[in-house]
């Protein structure tokens, strides 16, 4: 996968809803958010998607790209998302895709919060 690519799927995670997320999470994907969330694994992060807004926009800056291993990627950024009638979100943020032979998947997505 192109980095172009990959910071597409990141964008259509922040913005997108449930078959986005069907569609793009491994089975075993882990992600960890602030207190009081903490870690979900995939049914819990399908069923907490049932009911929380999506954001309108997000700018992704300071992007960084690793790529550890054959069939493995990291994105790295600063994100500052964006809803109707709240203050913006910002966050540090990490993501891992792996090409699983069912075709890239996300399998770990962090978010620091920056206050």
């Amino acid at each position: 996968m192109d980095d172009a690519h990959a910071w597409d799927l990141e964008q259509r995670l922040w913005l997108e809803g449930l078959d986005t997320y069907r569609k793009l999470l491994d089975e075993q994907c882990i992600m960890a958010f602030p207190a009081p969330v903490g870690l979900m694994r995939v049914p819990s992060i399908i069923d907490s998607l049932e009911s929380a807004p999506r954001w309108d926009r997000v700018i992704m800056a300071e992007r960084s790209v690793g790529r550890p291993a054959h069939g493995c990627l990291v994105l790295g950024y600063c994100a500052e998302g964006y809803r109707a009638g709240t203050k913006p979100y910002g966050a540090y943020c990490t993501s891992t895709y792996c090409d699983t032979g069912a075709g890239w998947k996300l399998v770990q997505h962090q978010q620091t919060p920056i206050e």
